[in-house]
């Protein structure tokens, strides 16, 4: 098989898995490399279902988000963590792996993104990935960040990925999934990726970002390159969107519902100065602020009283919910939606009637805990619960709040 050298002194790293490399020479002090310019690999265009971003099914998201933000997502072991970005044309396409190993007491963890063109074929129907230039970060334990280099050109030339009959889906309103056949040697593994976005409102296959721009009215948070509106309730400005910026898990037919995030990435989010996560006792300021008793020692509303329901309906989007009672008016402006959680794997019950937002509190396990808004057939109450983070922890919404 061919080996790649890497553009790095004294750095040995394992297969790129499910990959078409075995293993990597490594130069001792390399001389910087000046390459002519790269020669064309077999391209063509490729079907409109296949263009878009496509990330390992498993994965938090995209590993482009990764790369661009500077963090690493991955483990040890046989997954895959793997991110495709394919264009219509067959040019400038791009992959992202990861892996990690164990050099004596040094875990270095290490993040491949490769550039190159796309070759589309339909009978038998297969996608190849031809690299044409590549970048390595290298994450250790020994050191913080990364250092970065390039991966030589005359053995990334060498390097193709293979997927084999292709099928994706189409929604227009619900998550699309690419599922195949990847060619690793003589095996085939199968695969499924699930696309950034859904539907079509977008060239990358995605809905438009609704908080790409200002809003037209009122108060607003920028936070990287968005803009959430904001509401001030009480001696607090809260954002009254849901935070939807990168990584997590992402509902491409509901952006109203913001980004999913598991607890541990929370603190990866880069917010202004002055904001910052609510509290436990921010969430009670806004219960109190609208006039609903939270009763502490069961730490909870009362969800059967009707006018605590009304009460604690002036926080609730007016749409969304699935209990038509008339209740929700977001009098307020906070603007709940009933988002409920996500997880790597599986589909849990309760969108539509469960608004979870993370807080900065936990409880005394050290499990971190929710603020919850609780729609049920006769009930409706605020509460506090928290959520083990263990084996597929749940990715929940956030918002984020400032003092006024």
């Amino acid at each position: 098989m061919k080996k790649l050298s890497i553009q790095y002194p004294n750095l040995l790293f394992s297969a790129l898995l499910a990959f078409c490399i075995c293993s990597c020479e490594v130069e001792d002090n390399p001389p910087k490399v000046v390459d002519d310019e790269v020669a064309d690999s077999p391209h063509t265009e490729i079907p409109e279902e296949f263009v878009g971003t496509w990330f390992a099914d498993h994965n938090d998201g995209p590993l482009s988000d990764n790369w661009e933000q500077g963090a690493f997502q991955g483990e040890q072991g046989f997954r895959e963590f793997r991110t495709l970005v394919f264009t219509k044309n067959g040019k400038n396409a791009i992959e992202y792996t990861t892996e990690i190993s164990n050099v004596g007491d040094e875990e270095k963890k290490r993040f491949y993104k490769l550039t190159g063109t796309l070759e589309y074929k339909s009978n038998p129907a297969s996608i190849t990935f031809h690299a044409q230039s590549g970048k390595m970060r290298v994450f250790s334990n020994k050191y913080a960040g990364y250092q970065e280099s390039d991966i030589v050109k005359k053995d990334i030339m060498a390097y193709t990925t293979v997927l084999l009959n292709p099928e994706a889906t189409t929604f227009s309103s619900s998550t699309n999934y690419l599922n195949a056949k990847l060619l690793d040697g003589t095996m085939q593994l199968t695969v499924k990726y699930r696309k950034v976005g859904g539907g079509t409102g977008t060239p990358g296959g995605g809905t438009a970002d609704p908080y790409a721009a200002p809003p037209a009215t009122g108060t607003y948070v920028q936070i990287g390159s968005q803009y959430y509106p904001t509401v001030r309730i009480g001696n607090l400005e809260w954002m009254s969107a849901n935070y939807a910026g990168a990584g997590g898990i992402k509902d491409a037919g509901k952006p109203q519902y913001g980004t999913y995030y598991k607890y541990a990435d929370l603190k990866d989010i880069q917010i202004p100065e002055g904001w910052r996560m609510p509290t436990k006792q921010d969430y009670l300021n806004l219960l109190q602020s609208q006039g609903i008793a939270f009763d502490e020692v069961w730490e909870t509303t009362d969800g059967s009283d009707l006018q605590s329901k009304k009460l604690l309906g002036q926080l609730m989007a007016t749409t969304g919910w699935l209990k038509l009672d008339g209740y929700a008016s977001n009098k307020s402006g906070f603007n709940a939606v009933p988002a409920n959680l996500r997880v790597s794997n599986g589909n849990p019950q309760g969108e539509g009637a469960n608004c979870l937002l993370w807080t900065a509190n936990s409880d005394a396990e050290e499990n971190p805990v929710a603020f919850k808004i609780i729609q049920l057939p006769s009930d409706t109450y605020a509460s506090f619960g928290p959520y083990i983070t263990g084996f597929n922890p749940p990715h929940l919404p956030v918002r984020f709040v400032r003092q006024k």
